[in-house]
């Protein structure tokens, strides 16, 4: 019985793209991944094996391989957003049946290992292990342009910790439904990945400073 493995190279510079191959025999640490270490433990090397498409079995002692089939190397676009792009690497190991996913790290120079407990905990073990790679990736979708007419600047001020922020937001209206719906959507979505009240109490304030804008009649500060 085959076990399956996605041999992934994470390109991070320029481009964020995920190049794929499947390894259909022997897809554990101690056969498929102590090959990886042992000979193909360079950035060239890992890109090489990631693009080869599909491997039927290679050997841990001298780094060939066979191919009973002739397949193309997956490539996948990630997300600009690091959770979701870990999630989509998640996915990918999941939808090739495997049950590890070796992902070639190419600002460290190493090869991490994942093993498929489902993808939320992929997920989570991606997040983890490349955590560093944080730094090359948006946090959060970047804001759409809002420079149609309906956009309004409003003065606003943030009470925490009894320190009183002033600032500014550019507000359309007719949006901020679907800005507490997204806020509402993170929550739920990485409530078990950040754990922090400190991080939700933040989204509460924020969802709570735009339900008071979307009940003014008439925006302070702007005549």
């Amino acid at each position: 019985m085959g076990t399956r493995a996605l041999i992934g190279y994470l390109e991070t510079d320029g481009d964020l793209k995920l190049t794929s191959t499947y390894n259909h025999y022997d897809g554990y640490p101690s056969n498929l991944g102590k090959g990886l270490e042992t000979f193909y433990n360079s950035d060239a090397k890992a890109e090489e094996i990631a693009n080869v498409g599909y491997i039927s079995y290679l050997d841990p002692e001298t780094g060939e391989w066979d191919a009973k089939n002739k397949n193309i190397a997956d490539v996948t676009t990630l997300p600009d957003n690091f959770n979701e792009a870990m999630m989509t690497i998640a996915e990918e190991i999941d939808n090739y049946g495997a049950d590890y996913g070796y992902i070639w790290d190419n600002e460290n120079m190493e090869w991490i290992t994942i093993r498929n407990k489902g993808i939320n905990g992929m997920t989570r073990d991606l997040e983890m292990s490349l955590a560093h790679l944080k730094g090359k990736f948006a946090m959060m979708p970047e804001r759409p342009d809002q420079t149609d007419d309906g956009t309004l600047d409003v003065p606003f001020m943030v009470e925490k910790k009894d320190k009183i922020k002033e600032g500014v937001w550019s507000v359309v209206p007719a949006r901020i439904p679907e800005f507490i719906k997204a806020m509402e959507d993170i929550k739920e979505k990485y409530h078990g990945v950040v754990g922090s009240d400190d991080v939700y109490n933040g989204l509460d304030a924020a969802i709570d400073a735009a339900k008071d804008l979307m009940s003014m009649s008439k925006a302070p500060g702007v005549s």
